[in-house]
């Protein structure tokens, strides 16, 4: 035996030497992929921000996204001018529905009746009442014996 034991567990430096390299291996292959991601992270932040971002300073916004991505990001929204932001449409609030039972109804003659309201009324009773007449006295309809009151009465 060359290698000599190592007390907790009877590992030999060789083999932990072994280990150590494949998770270094892994580390390493790990590390690549983050650069690869951050690369394409900052690929895809350049195309955003396309339109303040002159061509000839490409590389090295690249390499500031690459390094600091949220503080170039932070400066860069601070070249790109606030789109302008329409206000909100406000709708207007919707009519109130009454209840029946305490709705108070509305006069005839604010409802835009020639006159007062009582002669409206007095009016319409009278047209009434002598379209009963003339239904019963000639044996017509009322709908007949009605035309025939409004002409009376009317004029």
């Amino acid at each position: 035996m060359n290698d000599p034991v190592v007390a907790n567990g009877g590992a030999t430096v060789a083999s932990l030497a072994g280990e150590l390299a494949t998770e270094q291996a892994k580390v390493g292959l790990l590390a690549q992929t983050v650069a690869g991601l951050q690369v394409e992270l900052a690929n895809h932040d350049l195309k955003e921000f396309s339109a303040v971002i002159k061509p000839e300073s490409l590389a090295a916004v690249r390499e500031q996204l690459i390094e600091n991505r949220e503080g170039t990001l932070g400066l860069l929204r601070g070249l790109v001018p606030p789109a302008k932001v329409d206000p909100p449409v406000v709708s207007p609030p919707p009519a109130p529905i009454h209840n029946r039972a305490t709705a108070r109804p509305v006069a005839p003659a604010a409802v835009g009746g020639g006159g007062t309201a009582a002669d409206a009324d007095g009016k319409a009773t009278k047209i009434r009442n002598r379209a009963h007449e003339i239904s019963k006295a000639d044996r017509v309809p009322f709908s007949v014996a009605f035309r025939r009151a409004e002409l009376e009465v009317g004029a």
